[in-house]
């Protein structure tokens, strides 16, 4: 996963075969799909932004994720220095048998994008480094490709 963020806080998120643009500004978001050459613009509602459909998998997973989420506890970590930036840890600790036992995040002062995840889970522990370099992404990583199709989300009744 590639994390991008502009001085105007536009951020981008590319996985795999798709990616999300995110305007903090105007909450529009949206996903490309780079197979499909689909570009969705995702409904916001009161500031939420609904997401596509889920498989049913997924929804299950979601909804127990959700139901965590609720019982969370928060540990502040303090400053330290990841890979050169001076980062703010947080900890996130999750009831214990689920999914997630806990996740660190370093999030870097200046940047402001994580240098540094850790989870802890029944799959054991998964330890990621970002390396970020302070450099303006060019704007076109923010907008729709050419020969992409504009799916609009339908409109509210």
């Amino acid at each position: 996963m590639q994390q991008f963020r502009s001085l105007e806080g536009k951020i981008r998120l590319n996985f795999g075969t798709m990616s999300l643009i995110t305007n903090p500004l105007t909450q529009v978001r949206i996903l490309l799909n780079h197979v499909t050459l689909e570009a969705r613009i995702l409904a916001s509602v009161a500031g939420i932004v609904a997401m596509p459909p889920l498989p049913s998998a997924a929804i299950g997973l979601a909804a127990g994720l959700a139901l965590e989420a609720e019982m969370v506890k928060m540990e502040q970590l303090g400053i330290a220095f990841i890979e050169g930036h001076e980062a703010q840890g947080m900890r996130y600790l999750f009831p214990p048998g689920g999914l997630i036992l806990s996740w660190e995040v370093w999030t870097s002062t200046t940047l402001h994008l994580p240098v540094l995840t850790r989870t802890l889970g029944a799959f054991g522990e998964r330890l990621c480094k970002c390396r970020c370099t302070p450099v303006q992404p060019p704007p076109a990583m923010f907008e729709i490709p050419a020969g992409y199709t504009v799916i609009q989300p339908p409109a509210p009744h």
